[in-house]
């Protein structure tokens, strides 16, 4: 018998699972499979946007900051504000070019950054004690994943709460917030419960935001309860099959106006081959 539930793949298509998911994979499926295939699937190359560009090298800071931190090193403000710049300078190369508009759009988005990350250091969020992980990459089975579930947390507080790090141009609204980075923050704690046998308090969000006078916002909420669980591993699952059976397809919406592959999506014809 045939399961509406679970529609039978397309006939001649051969199912391989992935080897994993992570969150941020799975996201970027569910939000558009045609535009995962393009990007993670055939890999096509495109320049790397500004807000991608600073987002890692704040990332990259941080990290620098909290293993200071963690191992005893140097934390001081010019320190991190190096450790940025070096950053900033080397993905250029090591990564392929940025779609700056102009030298110019590229200096501020540099001094944006070290704004940002200043205020962060300067702000009651920044790390103080000696944290459990810094950055640190989870690979672990998950009941009802047919796939390991892998993540990169940049965070472990001592409490073995996690922390993950967003830079944005706007001061986000805490309730949307919570519920946009749900799946992600589900798997963290997921992935922590499975290694250590212990439930994180708290599951939190911080926000560098980068306005004319840099602010940091964070958001936390609660530990999820065995429904969040259960509706995080259906939501991976319903990718990971998804993906195995070769299902990409357009999915049209507000995130067209900015994708970077609407020249290869005008052209689908219905494979992906």
């Amino acid at each position: 018998m045939i399961s509406l539930a679970e529609p039978p793949p397309p006939p001649n298509k051969v199912q391989r699972l992935p080897a994993h998911i992570s969150p941020t994979s799975a996201k970027d499926y569910l939000g558009c499979s045609l535009r995962f295939f393009f990007g993670r699937v055939q890999a096509i190359p495109r320049a790397t946007s500004p807000a991608l560009h600073l987002g890692k090298s704040a990332h990259a800071a941080l990290e620098f900051h909290h293993n200071a931190v963690w191992r005893g090193g140097d934390t001081s403000p010019e320190a991190v504000a190096k450790a940025f710049d070096e950053v900033f300078t080397a993905l250029e190369k090591d990564e392929g070019p940025v779609s700056w508009k102009t030298p110019k759009a590229r200096e501020k988005a540099r001094e944006d950054g070290l704004r940002v990350i200043a205020a962060y250091l300067d702000s009651p969020a920044a790390l103080k004690e000696s944290p459990k992980a810094v950055e640190v990459f989870l690979r672990e089975d998950i009941d009802g994943l047919s796939v390991p579930l892998t993540g990169a947390i940049d965070l472990v507080r001592q409490d073995l709460t996690p922390v993950d790090f967003k830079t944005s141009a706007s001061k986000p609204a805490p309730e949307n917030a919570a519920f946009d980075h749900e799946l992600q923050l589900v798997c963290y704690q997921m992935m922590i419960e499975k290694a250590t046998g212990e439930t994180p308090p708290a599951l939190d969000l911080l926000f560098l935001v980068k306005t004319k006078t840099p602010q940091v916002i964070p958001v936390s909420i609660a530990p999820a309860d065995e429904h969040r669980k259960q509706r995080a591993v259906m939501m991976l699952e319903t990718a990971v099959q998804g993906i195995a059976q070769g299902r990409f397809h357009p999915q049209p919406g507000m995130h067209c106006s900015w994708c970077q592959f609407r020249n290869e999506c005008a052209q689908w014809k219905g494979a992906t081959s």
